[in-house]
């Protein structure tokens, strides 16, 4: 059976491609919008000149000195549009309105034509980690190598893997306007400071699109504990899913009250929002995760089903220079539309 299923983004989703875009000769910030700029289109326009060759030339220098960029080496990018006439709006492949000035590295975001998407494997690895929290119990816990550990004692290793028959597709690429960038920061619940931001493409809060689900498990394929990997009894995942995640989230909420800065205070209304949404939700048809960028390390694993001298134990073995009594030190939040935010949450919905 494959389910199609609703996805909405809560707060800015970015699923990173590994690539990036230089300040210094591929984007041009001006007055609250990033061009990104078309290199071929700028070439044609230059090769149209009668001294094509010179400023061709000089173009490709200029590009080249991003090797050992610098704020002037921008600036020369700008100044050779500038000098030659050229209007860098319209070079553009894309222009994307941003809160406050933008002048480093943008690390991008997962696209197909452009548009950007959700992988599956993201959507299914988070799904995976909420199975592994349901089954996981704390005998377990000292027969397993929980670092890296992926649930192979309850699913099995390799090819003998249950979850084979769980196939989440990757979404349906958004529209390209609903494209954005946003400054992502390490805010220190310790000392309340931040980090200095890194730039990031982003789907933002609000945007939906679609995915497919398929629960593809035969009559006795599965432990009947694994029910709900075959067809007509998907709806026990949704309530598996939402369990973990409001355990997640109460602890999160927990631990940045800690802090008293006025930094969070965004961040704390969302949290205490999400909750009561996750607390009400319908379990047979919505559920809640959080993907991407900006996952803190119990998004990312079943570490709040870990008995708390264990826990301990394993943050300082794996973490040298970690305090257990107040680990992880640092969230991620985004700036965007004027608000901080924490990134990654989206919902999905039985269609």
């Amino acid at each position: 059976m494959n389910l199609k299923v609703k996805l909405e983004t809560l707060s800015p989703v970015n699923i990173g491609n590994g690539e990036i875009l230089s300040q210094f000769c591929d984007y041009v910030y001006d007055k609250g919008v990033v061009y990104y700029l078309d290199h071929d289109l700028i070439i044609e326009e230059l090769s149209k000149r009668p001294d094509s060759e010179k400023l061709i030339n000089e173009f490709v220098a200029v590009v080249r000195t991003q090797a050992g960029g610098s704020i002037q080496n921008r600036l020369r990018l700008k100044g050779f549009f500038e000098n030659t006439g050229l209007d860098f709006k319209h070079l553009a492949s894309r222009k994307i309105p941003v809160d406050g000035e933008i002048n480093e590295q943008i690390q991008l975001h997962v696209k197909t034509g452009g548009r950007p998407y959700i992988p599956g494997s993201s959507l299914k690895g988070a799904i995976r980690t909420a199975i592994i929290s349901h089954f996981f119990t704390e005998d377990m816990e000292n027969k397993i190598n929980i670092k890296g550990y992926i649930g192979q004692n309850l699913f099995g290793k390799y090819d003998e893997d249950i979850l084979k028959f769980l196939q989440v597709s990757d979404t349906m690429p958004f529209s390209e306007e609903d494209l954005g960038i946003a400054k992502f920061f390490r805010f220190n619940l310790k000392t309340d400071a931040m980090a200095i931001p890194v730039i990031k493409e982003i789907v933002p809060a609000g945007k939906t699109t679609t995915i497919t689900i398929g629960f593809k498990a035969k009559e006795g394929q599965v432990d009947s504990r694994f029910k709900f990997l075959q067809e007509g009894n998907e709806d026990r995942l949704f309530a598996i899913i939402n369990a973990y995640t409001c355990k997640n989230l109460e602890n999160e909420l927990a631990a940045i009250q800690r802090s008293h800065s006025g930094e969070l205070q965004d961040v704390k209304h969302f949290y205490a929002d999400l909750i009561d949404a996750v607390s009400a939700a319908d379990n047979t048809k919505e559920a809640y995760l959080r993907i991407g960028s900006g996952k803190t390390y119990y998004d990312n694993t079943i570490a709040w089903n870990l008995s708390k001298p264990f826990l301990n134990k394993m943050i300082a073995q794996s973490f040298k220079k970690s305090d257990p009594k107040f680990f992880p030190k640092t969230r991620t939040l985004v700036l965007h539309n004027g608000q901080k935010q924490v990134p990654g949450w989206v919902r999905i919905e039985k269609i």
